[in-house]
């Protein structure tokens, strides 16, 4: 038991010493992931604001198209070459927000990518400490199913004790000529099964579930006629497998009158 204390102890430092060293790393990916976000999102709104800049501009520049000049003819010259500076201005504006926009685009687009990559390397660090952990759980494991042989070698001598003592109990009761004991070995099967219960299959023993009267293929209910113990008796082989104790003794008790 003591080998198996220290070795559950070195599983848990173990397990405490990888939990550790995972969460640092999960947090630093998580952080990296909220800055990588935060950007993202910086980006996609400065995309945002240009386009709309650029709508607006091209809204305003509309406004001094030279359809829409009138009067003389010199003034209007004068005045389309005036304009027309102010369109080239807002033109090399718009340049600026296209190439603006584009940029806050494709920045948008790569860390997406990054996000990607780091959302990934997250869920690897977690799949990676459950994977660890899975390892830590099966030595442990290990150790315990030790400690189960141990104990199972230690209830078995304890049985085999139990079941010369009761060779030992017979002998005695026959040399004082008191009646033989009953064999204990069906109890001790019972307590074993109901100390055990849960852990050992009890689907070949729910057919005794049935009230013994109606189990017992060699009983029959008063009214119910002669020959019917027959036919019950010939099925007996199909139902369930009977205890051979009584058999046993009635072979026994007649040897015991043949000699």
């Amino acid at each position: 038991m003591d080998a198996t204390e220290t070795a559950l102890k070195e599983i848990s430092a173990e397990i405490s010493r990888l939990k550790e060293h995972t969460e640092t790393a999960l947090k630093k990916i998580s952080a990296e992931i909220s800055r990588l976000k935060e950007q993202r999102e910086a980006t996609q709104k400065e995309a945002e604001r240009a386009g709309e800049r650029l709508k607006e501009l091209s809204d305003r520049k509309s406004a001094f198209a030279p359809d829409t000049l009138s009067g003389e003819r010199g003034v209007a010259d004068e005045l389309a070459t005036t304009m027309g500076g102010l369109v080239e201005a807002l033109d090399e504006e718009s340049e600026a927000l296209s190439r603006t926009k584009a940029r806050a685009e494709e920045a948008a687009l790569e860390l997406d990518r990054l996000i990607i990559k780091a959302e990934v390397r997250y869920h690897q660090a977690k799949k990676q400490l459950a994977q660890k952990r899975y390892e830590a759980l099966c030595k442990e494991r290990y150790a315990y199913n030790e400690d189960a042989e141990e104990v199972i070698s230690v209830l078995g001598n304890v049985l085999d004790k139990l079941k010369g003592l009761y060779a030992e109990q017979v002998r005695a009761a026959t040399d004082a000529e008191n009646p033989a004991p009953l064999d204990p070995r069906t109890m001790i099967e019972n307590w074993l099964l109901r100390r055990l219960d849960g852990w050992l299959s009890m689907e070949s023993l729910e057919k005794y579930d049935t009230p013994l009267p109606e189990l017992d293929p060699l009983a029959l209910k008063p009214e119910q006629k002669q020959e019917s113990l027959g036919a019950r008796g010939a099925d007996a082989s199909a139902g369930p497998e009977r205890p051979r104790v009584a058999s046993v003794a009635s072979s026994d008790h007649s040897q015991n009158r043949g000699t």
